[in-house]
């Protein structure tokens, strides 16, 4: 299990490093992002950061950028990724505007990650996409069209992003693209809601269940024989982070060992 960093905002690596040791989590997904402790014109930070998070006993597993075209600024950040030993990077988003001729759209977004994939390559670094709603790979039919002809790109798998857009079954996901093909999976959970606007889904506790089925989910990632990175995102409006994260943190250890003791028993 590994923590997405979101959630710390511009804390210094120290202390999240000290605060996600305390958690007894495995590792780190580090974001690099305006207003967070490492950001896009800081990229020497990733190494600084590896660095810390070693002593503290945690592992720097994957690094998650907006990267979605080569250029010096995705120079910097991948070539950092490299000399920090991150196996994983996750590259941003191609949204869909909602409008307009999709085969164009799709095709401007293969030209930039071309860039960024051959970018990586050079550098020895892994790329991911993550499945997110509201862009061209909100499932996996849709990443699968947009990465024909780049296997060496793996999927950051997002059971909770796709609620957002419709939700998608995990079997099927997984049939399309391998389970070799996941190199992450992100967890968190939504639950729909009234609003001012109607019916929304939006994110609540991992903790407090929702519409993403876990207890189903992560029983059929071991029987596929997924073993990665689960990154436990907090993307929910909190008081107190330690209180809420030291919950959903407890809440997944429980559900890894709900999942392994029902393996074993089949």
């Amino acid at each position: 299990m590994i923590v997405l960093t979101k959630p710390f905002g511009s804390t210094s690596i120290d202390r999240v490093a000290d605060r996600l040791a305390s958690l007894g989590v495995d590792g780190t997904d580090l974001l690099v992002r305006a207003g967070q402790a490492v950001t896009p014109s800081t990229p020497e930070d990733i190494v600084a950061a590896a660095r810390t998070l070693e002593r503290a006993g945690l592992g720097l597993d994957i690094v998650t950028t907006d990267l979605t075209a080569a250029g010096p600024e995705a120079e910097r950040i991948i070539a950092s990724c490299a000399e920090a030993g991150v196996p994983l990077v996750r590259i941003g988003f191609y949204r869909y505007p909602g409008h307009g001729d999709y085969a164009a759209h799709l095709d401007d977004a293969r030209r930039r990650l071309a860039g960024l994939v051959d970018l990586a390559a050079a550098h020895g670094v892994r790329p991911a996409l993550q499945l997110h709603h509201g862009t061209l790979h909100i499932s996996a039919a849709h990443a699968l069209r947009l990465l024909e002809g780049h296997g060496d790109v793996l999927v950051y798998a997002d059971p909770g992003n796709q609620a957002k857009e419709g939700s998608e079954d995990m079997r099927l996901g997984l049939d399309m693209l391998g389970v070799e093909r996941i190199g992450c999976v992100g967890v968190k959970n939504a639950a729909w809601q009234r609003g001012a606007r109607g019916w929304e889904c939006d994110w609540q506790p991992l903790a407090d269940g929702g519409v993403v089925n876990w207890p189903e989910i992560l029983p059929l990632l071991l029987r596929r024989g997924y073993r990665g990175p689960l990154s436990l995102h907090v993307h929910y409006p909190f008081g107190s982070l330690e209180r809420v994260l030291q919950r959903d943190v407890n809440h997944l250890r429980d559900l890894i060992a709900d999942a392994r003791r029902e393996n074993e028993a089949q």
